[in-house]
C-alpha cells in the first residue's frame, strides 16, 4: 500500500506492514543499534504468536475464527493421529492453528480484564499515517475510545515497579509519545495514552498506567533524536553497531 496521510480502518497487518513509513519500533530500535535494525529478520517466535492470539482474543474476538483455528484433539504420536492432523492442515487454508490450551488461557486473561474490553463505540486497530519531521510515519493503535489511546501489554510483572522497568526496557514511553503525535497530526482527538498491563501467569493480575506530560515531552525529544539518527544512517548508508566506531575504553568509574 502506498503511503497516504490519514486514518484507515480494517487494514490487515500485511497491508499495514507494506506502507513505506517509519514506525515506533523503528525509532526505538535504530537509536539503540542501527546495525541490528538494518539487519533485522522476522522471527515468529512462540511468544510473538501468543501475543498475536491474545490481542485478537482481547481486541477483536469476533474475528478469531477468520484468522485462527483450534487444533483437533488427535494424538499426533500415532500414525492415525498424524494422518488426521495432516488432513486437517490441508483444509486450514490461510488460518493459523492454535492449541486449545493457549486459546483457553487467552480467554481466561480476557475475562479478568473484561471491564476494559473495547466497547462498540471504540475504534480498534486503527492505522494512522502522518508526516513528522518531513518523514512519513505510521502507527497501528490497539484501540481509541474517542478521547484516549489504549494499548494492551502482556508482561511478566504488571506491578507499578515491574511495569516501570518494562517501560524503560522496551521504550514504551516513546511509543506512547509517537502515537499521540500521530493522533494530533491526523486530527484524532486524544487526551491521554493508557497502558493496560496484564501478567501472563495465572491469576493474571493487571494494572493501568499512563505517563505525565513531562514524560511524554521527554519521549518526544528521544523520538526526534532517534529519527535524526535514522535519517543520517539512511543518507550515508552506514549502520554501525550501537552507533559507534573504533574501540571503546572503560575507565575506573565504569567498574563496580
Amino acid at each position: 500500500m502506498e503511503f497516504k496521510e490519514g486514518i484507515f480502518e480494517n487494514l490487515d497487518y500485511p497491508t499495514y506492514d507494506s506502507i513505506p513509513a517509519w514506525r515506533s519500533h523503528d525509532l526505538t530500535s535504530i537509536a539503540k543499534c542501527p546495525f541490528t535494525w538494518k539487519n533485522r529478520t522476522f522471527n515468529n517466535s512462540p511468544a510473538l504468536f501468543e501475543g498475536r492470539v491474545m490481542h485478537t482474543v482481547f481486541l477483536e474476538h469476533y474475528k478469531f475464527a477468520e484468522e485462527f483455528a483450534i487444533e483437533p484433539p488427535v494424538d499426533r504420536r500415532t500414525k492415525v493421529g498424524k494422518a488426521e492432523y495432516a488432513e486437517w492442515l490441508e483444509e486450514l487454508g490461510d488460518k493459523d492453528p492454535v492449541k486449545q490450551d493457549l486459546y483457553d488461557t487467552c480467554m481466561e486473561r480476557r475475562e479478568v480484564v473484561s471491564d476494559y474490553i473495547p466497547k462498540g463505540k471504540h475504534h480498534v486497530e486503527l492505522t494512522l499515517c502522518w508526516i513528522w519531521n518531513g518523514q512519513p510515519c505510521k502507527g497501528k493503535l490497539d484501540w481509541h475510545t474517542g478521547t484516549d489511546v489504549w494499548d494492551y501489554k502482556s508482561c511478566r510483572d504488571a506491578s507499578p515497579r515491574g511495569f516501570r522497568s518494562a517501560i524503560n526496557t522496551f521504550r514504551y514511553h516513546q511509543q506512547a509519545a509517537y502515537y499521540l503525535a500521530g493522533c494530533r497530526a491526523v486530527g484524532l482527538p486524544t487526551e491521554k495514552f493508557y497502558f493496560l498491563a496484564q501478567e501472563k501467569q495465572a491469576p493474571y493480575p493487571f494494572g493501568v498506567y499512563t505517563l505525565s506530560d513531562e514524560a511524554i515531552a521527554y519521549a518526544d525529544a528521544q523520538n526526534e533524536q532517534a529519527m535524526a539518527i535514522g535519517i543520517k544512517c539512511r543518507e550515508q548508508d552506514l549502520y554501525l553497531p550501537y552507533n559507534q566506531e573504533g574501540i571503546k575504553e572503560f575507565g575506573l568509574a565504569d567498574l563496580n
